[in-house]
């Protein structure tokens, strides 16, 4: 499964158009959102997927455990996705502040 599946398309797309100046005219695609806003709604819905795929791994687990799932790889692959989708929002949560913090070091 694709992650954009999980992030749903609407989002995508939002996140594949130019950014809105706020000194100009806020007609673009994106319903002139600033970067603050996009990275909030990513973030959210990255961490919503994240939790429904840590969900669907633990149902799984307890399913293979209870004697009740017989495919063991499907279950290895759900747990796979989960921790996937949080190395990602580790990851991105890593490299904002990173770049928070080499900005505030510039000299204004």
């Amino acid at each position: 499964m694709r992650i954009d599946s999980y992030l749903g398309e609407p989002r995508i797309n939002m996140l594949t158009q130019p950014i809105a100046d706020n000194t100009r005219n806020n007609d673009s695609g994106n319903g002139g959102k600033t970067f603050a806003d996009l990275l909030s709604i990513t973030m959210s819905a990255s961490t919503e997927a994240s939790r429904e795929a840590s969900a669907v791994s633990r149902e799984m687990t307890a399913e293979l455990l209870l004697g009740q799932l017989d495919n063991f790889v499907e279950m290895q692959i759900a747990g796979e996705k989960s921790n996937i989708l949080f190395e990602l929002n580790l990851t991105t949560r890593n490299k904002v502040l990173d770049a928070y913090s080499e900005v505030m070091k510039f000299q204004v």
